[in-house]
């Protein structure tokens, strides 16, 4: 899929209706569209998980160790 305002592969997916979408990619997606982005509500692209898994493979990491919550850790006050 190609973004709707450029050349580049589409990273997302922005479902408009059940039948109609939008293809954006990071660059071009619209700012209205970022919280739900960073919220994980936008569909990613087939192209999006390949260049995710690529990247990774690159650094080292695998895809769960990424996905894993992270636990909060408070620190005990001195008295």
């Amino acid at each position: 899929m190609k973004c709707a305002n450029c050349e580049n592969n589409a990273s997302y997916e922005y479902k408009i209706t059940k039948g109609s979408s939008l293809f954006y990619c990071g660059k071009d997606l619209p700012n209205f569209l970022d919280e739900r982005r960073k919220a994980g509500l936008l569909t990613i692209t087939e192209k999006f998980t390949e260049d995710l898994t690529s990247a990774l493979n690159v650094l080292g990491t695998s895809t769960v160790d990424t996905l894993k919550p992270k636990k909060k850790t408070t620190k005990k006050s001195e008295e």
